[in-house]
């Protein structure tokens, strides 16, 4: 099961508490015999990390303190920020739907969970994932062998949520692409202000819409102002 962290999906603990790997899937980090690389430095405060935490693991991963504040709550803007191109950090896609998870939907791995040697085995025995969505909400608990790195031919995205955006980032955005700003000014008329709540059919196919040129956006180019500083 995936439990949400935060007050929008993330906090909570997770499942299994983090310890050397034992047998894992195809997908999940193999165990190292060379010495443990020093780890890279944590992100400056006005930004995201540029670099592993573990340069040595299969799994590329932010620093541990940056994910705590990271996943205290739903933090859009950094979401795109870190699934921008040119990041390095590890995208894994859904094998199956997993409560609010997707079938296909990408994701973007913060820790790798390995198995507890000894005592109960919870799930499969795996390990498990703690991974962040592109809504900037963070998930717990998802499975290692549920996710591929393989990525699908057209995978999804949960929603991108345009008013949890800075203005300045929405600005530029709008000025980068021409994709964006045609689906700004759609999602404008169509939804005449609103955020949330009681919103038309047409409402919602728009703010979809603006969604997926943000998404489309980041992917292909990234370079958005950096994010306000986690608290």
């Amino acid at each position: 099961m995936v439990a949400l962290l935060g007050a929008i999906g993330c906090g909570g603990g997770a499942r299994s508490q983090p310890a050397p790997a034992a047998s894992a899937p195809p997908d999940a980090p193999e165990p190292s015999a060379a010495a443990p690389a020093l780890a890279a430095p944590e992100a400056p405060a006005s930004g995201v990390p540029t670099a592993c935490a573990d340069p040595a693991s299969p799994v590329c991963t932010p620093p541990g303190a940056f994910v705590e504040r990271l996943c205290a709550k739903a933090h859009q803007d950094h979401a795109l920020a870190l699934f921008s191109k040119d990041t390095p950090f590890t995208r894994l896609y859904l094998r199956g739907k997993m409560d609010e998870l997707m079938l296909d939907e990408e994701v973007l791995a913060l820790r790798f969970l390995a198995p507890q040697k000894g005592g109960m085995v919870v799930g499969s025995g795996n390990g498990s994932y703690q991974v962040l969505r592109w809504d900037g909400t963070c998930s717990t608990g998802v499975e290692a062998e549920m996710v591929s790195r393989t990525r699908p031919p057209q995978p999804k995205t949960a929603v991108v949520r345009w008013h949890r955006i800075a203005d300045r980032v929405q600005d530029a955005l709008v000025a980068s692409s021409d994709a964006v700003k045609k689906a700004h000014a759609k999602r404008g008329k169509e939804c005449q202000g609103a955020m949330s709540g009681d919103v038309s059919a047409s409402c919602e196919r728009a703010d979809k819409a603006l969604a997926a040129a943000i998404v489309d956006y980041v992917r292909a180019n990234g370079g958005l102002p950096q994010p306000d500083p986690l608290p």
